[in-house]
């Protein structure tokens, strides 16, 4: 009668996966044989442990049903386990190799020299330890290890520096953007023409004046002159792959926006101080007719005093002043003014104050020139026509992009700007005039 017997092994609860991963990390041929080896171990025992597996299971039901196991079944069995115990003496070859190769690497857990004790077992069976034990005490001296590690670990990448790595923020953090203010002050208009022609009133004398039933009226004189304005282009490019475009979808957005606004700081600087020659608009500031208060006479008319009187310049021509137009510094200075007693004179310094001055919105523009200043009725003096809105184009028909794999994004915009009013506005300087 043969009786079932449970069969143990180390191999049963076995993972053969750390020791592959261990022995392919060797590198050389020596790893790659190792980790062969290890794979070919690996399914000898996953077919060998289903084959036992299943020799167990007939045997117990035999059991079950008779009381016994047949001699066949028995020496199935018998042979499963000493196949089994042959793979127990092969993992063996393979860890002892293995553990040997951890040794000439030098690990801590298997340094040459013996068996490495931990921080902790160390401190147990110093004498350190043991005196103040002996002694009853509660507190050891000061316990140095030494030579724990073969060498220092830090950033340096043959220490440990390799398994370091750098955090990469995933957003891009945007240069601050200037607010742009001009065009929010402006009549804005659609066009769909190349130019715009206009009658600008370049002069204007009234002579009416109260007159006798029956007499003849005085005669008054107006003067026009024809202009034209042309449409401008005002246009920029970034060349870019086609490849980080895909990859960083944030980057294409915060391209287009920064090429966008790089249209806009241009078209504000246009306004105020274009040329009117070449493909430039002609410019508030630049504009033959806009009337100049030119520096301050003395040092003693304060900067506040000179934009009253431009805007008392603006008003003797007819014209409400609806806007001051100054540099960020020039509106600093402003507002830091002071008494003789020290107090600010502008505003308070808890609570700021509105930006005006003498009823008017002050508005900051970098495109304005520092000392320099406009004053007037931008609504009423100018129009800007837009025959193309800003926008973006993206092509590979330039160069030779296309083989390159490469995108030009282009921003561009077409407007003009007629000056219907130059004398609507007032210009000036803050420099005090020389002797």
């Amino acid at each position: 009668m043969t009786y079932f017997k449970p069969f143990k092994s180390a191999l049963l609860p076995l993972n053969l996966q750390f020791f592959a991963a261990e022995g392919g990390a060797a590198g050389g041929a020596g790893g790659t044989e190792t980790k062969d080896l290890i794979t070919k171990l690996s399914n000898d025992v996953t077919k060998a442990s289903t084959e036992l597996k299943s020799l167990m299971d007939q045997q117990a039901d035999e059991i079950r049903k008779h009381g016994e196991t047949s001699s066949a079944t028995a020496e199935q069995v018998k042979k499963a386990e000493e196949k089994m115990l042959k793979f127990e003496g092969d993992l063996k070859g393979i860890t002892d190799s293995f553990n040997e190769f951890k040794k000439q690497q030098g690990r801590p857990d298997y340094a040459a020299g013996g068996e490495t004790k931990s921080i902790g077992e160390r401190f147990t069976e110093s004498e350190q330890y043991k005196n103040t034990i002996a002694a009853g005490l509660k507190s050891t001296p000061s316990f140095e290890v030494k030579n724990f590690f073969k060498k220092d670990l830090d950033s340096a990448a043959a220490n440990g520096g390799l398994l370091t790595t750098t955090y990469v923020y995933p957003q891009i953090v945007a240069a601050p953007d200037t607010q742009l203010r001009l065009r929010d002050l402006m009549n804005v208009q659609g066009i769909t023409s190349p130019s715009i022609e206009y009658i600008e009133e370049s002069g204007f004398v009234n002579a009416a004046a109260p007159v006798v039933e029956k007499a003849i009226a005085p005669q008054s004189d107006l003067t026009f002159e024809q202009k034209t304005a042309q449409v401008r282009n005002i246009a920029h490019f970034i060349p870019a792959t086609k490849n980080v475009l895909d990859d960083a979808a944030q980057l294409r957005n915060y391209v287009d926006n920064r090429l966008l606004y790089g249209l806009k700081m241009t078209e504000e600087a246009q306004i105020l101080f274009g040329s009117g020659t070449g493909e430039d608009l002609l410019g508030l500031m630049t504009h033959t007719g806009t009337q100049d208060l030119g520096t301050r006479a003395t040092a003693d008319v304060t900067m506040i005093d000179h934009i009253r009187r431009a805007i008392t310049l603006a008003r003797l021509a007819g014209y409400p002043v609806t806007a001051i137009v100054l540099h960020p510094s020039d509106w600093e200075t402003i507002e830091l003014s002071k008494g003789t007693d020290g107090h600010y004179i502008f505003t308070s310094v808890n609570d700021g104050g509105q930006m005006r001055l003498f009823r008017t919105p002050v508005v900051e523009s970098t495109s304005m020139t520092e000392g320099s200043f406009l004053a007037g009725s931008l609504g009423i003096a100018a129009q800007l026509l837009d025959r193309e809105q800003s926008n973006i184009r993206v092509s590979e028909s330039h160069s030779d992009y296309f083989t390159r794999g490469m995108l030009a994004i282009l921003a561009e915009e077409r407007l003009a700007m007629p000056v219907y009013r130059p004398e609507a506005l007032v210009k000036g300087s803050f420099a005090v005039a020389t002797v």
